[in-house]
């Protein structure tokens, strides 16, 4: 009996932590150098076993499978809500297209063309966004159409600002550098104008990070205290116990979640998207 309220609740905590993670689910921050598939997955399943022996040790220790699928989900989802690399990496992008942008702007002249300029620029890309600026270089180089090289380099961006240079950059085609260079100048402005504001919401935030990672760390830190109490987390052995046990965990679930959503800036939506097909110009 204990053992099937147990999984009850269970269920009922499994199918509301996914109900929250669909429900929260944003764009991913943007990485200019993303990790292959392969390393991804390896990190992911790595992150999965972890969670996998703690959860059997959790059962070990208390017999309750609530506890279990907690412990588990908890080494899944608490690194997400208390971590800033998100931030810190698209603060990093956004300053490395600053820096891309002004350089090919200089690298502009009456002599050398767009492409040039784009290719030459893979010798001083930033580092954040090397990895993307690379392969557009090795796009072009192989004869890659303009637009197509560009649309795809703003995918590997995945970030609105390098929509923008891109679709700015797709409508120079063809010009000269000077006429060009009246284009990226302004960006590189924007962007160096979005990278300062960036920086400050970031500062105003840290407390509010703060305040999330100790309420964390409290609940883990009481929630072994009462494991360890055996006179005090009896109850919860009972399949009713099991149930409640649930619904405390849905209660502090919901609770750091919220708590994290209101400590997060929404990243804005893409408007360049695909490769160049025709008919697909960027509007002028």
């Amino acid at each position: 009996m204990i053992t099937l309220a147990g999984a009850a609740g269970g269920l009922i905590v499994i199918g509301v932590i996914l109900l929250v993670r669909e429900l929260t689910r944003r764009a991913l921050a943007p990485r200019a150098g993303r990790r292959s598939p392969r390393r991804l997955s390896r990190d992911r399943l790595r992150q999965i076993l972890i969670a996998g022996g703690v959860g059997l040790i959790t059962l070990a220790i208390t017999r309750w499978p609530v506890a279990m699928i907690a412990a588990a989900a908890a080494v899944l989802f608490v690194p997400h809500i208390t971590s800033t690399r998100a931030a810190r990496e698209r603060a990093a992008v956004l300053e490395g297209l600053e820096q891309w942008t002004r350089r090919l702007s200089d690298m502009l002249t009456a002599s050398r063309g767009l492409e040039d300029a784009l290719e030459a620029s893979v010798r001083s890309a930033p580092k954040a966004i090397e990895p993307a600026v690379v392969r557009l270089g090795r796009r072009l180089s192989a004869r890659t159409g303009t637009e197509a090289a560009l649309r795809t380099f703003a995918e590997d961006i995945n970030d609105p600002a390098a929509d923008r240079i891109a679709a700015a950059l797709i409508i120079a085609t063809g010009r000269r550098g000077g006429g060009v260079r009246d284009v990226l100048n302004p960006l590189a402005a924007m962007l160096a104008r979005d990278v300062a504001a960036r920086r400050e919401i970031e500062a105003e935030r840290a407390q509010h990070r703060t305040t999330v990672k100790w309420l964390t760390w409290f609940v883990a830190g009481f929630t072994v205290f009462a494991v360890l109490n055996r006179s005090y987390s009896a109850p919860y052995g009972t399949p009713g116990g099991q149930l409640v046990l649930a619904l405390v965990v849905l209660l502090y679930t919901g609770g750091l979640w919220w708590l994290h959503h209101l400590g997060t800036v929404p990243v804005a939506g893409r408007f360049l998207e695909g490769s160049a097909e025709p008919g697909s110009r960027v509007r002028q």
